[in-house]
């Protein structure tokens, strides 16, 4: 995917990386929950996930509730729901592609699992990618520059 923002609005994204540590996060969880949404809408929509995890031949369901744990997790700075065990295997299913979403719900799951490794796994994940990916969960044509920019308005940027 073309990072459209970071080619097209440099002084934006200089903003956010100039951005304390702490309200970054909270601009990355006001983004993630609109990536949560995004997340919900779809499952709803389809009435439920399976997919067939081709290594052993199970059939899965995908767990509606991960990324609103996922979520919760992050507030609260500690896994308290065992999401780390929980992610393991829909992320393999992903990567191994058994399990395939539409580009806009891929970055909406990635952009909430990325943002609970960075805060409660405190993994050296990037802040731009998390944010870039919740961006990316509304989809092409989507005003990206003017979501980012309402959420860093929302703390004071």
């Amino acid at each position: 995917m073309t990072n459209l923002l970071l080619t097209s609005m440099p002084s934006l994204l200089d903003n956010f990386h100039a951005l304390p540590a702490e309200l970054r996060k909270l601009v990355q969880i006001d983004l993630c929950v609109q990536s949560l949404r995004v997340w919900l809408n779809y499952y709803d929509a389809k009435g439920g996930l399976r997919y067939t995890e081709t290594v052993c031949g199970t059939q899965q369901t995908v767990d509606r509730r991960l990324p609103e744990d996922a979520m919760r997790c992050v507030i609260e700075c500690k896994d308290t729901l065992n999401v780390q065990a929980r992610y393991g295997e829909p992320i393999c299913a992903m990567q191994d592609d058994d399990l395939v979403f539409p580009d806009e719900i891929m970055f909406a799951y990635y952009s909430i699992y990325n943002l609970f490794r960075k805060h409660v796994l405190a993994e050296p994940i990037d802040d731009w990618l998390i944010a870039n990916q919740a961006l990316s969960a509304h989809g092409e044509g989507t005003d990206s520059a003017a979501i980012l920019e309402s959420a860093m308005a929302r703390f004071g940027h």
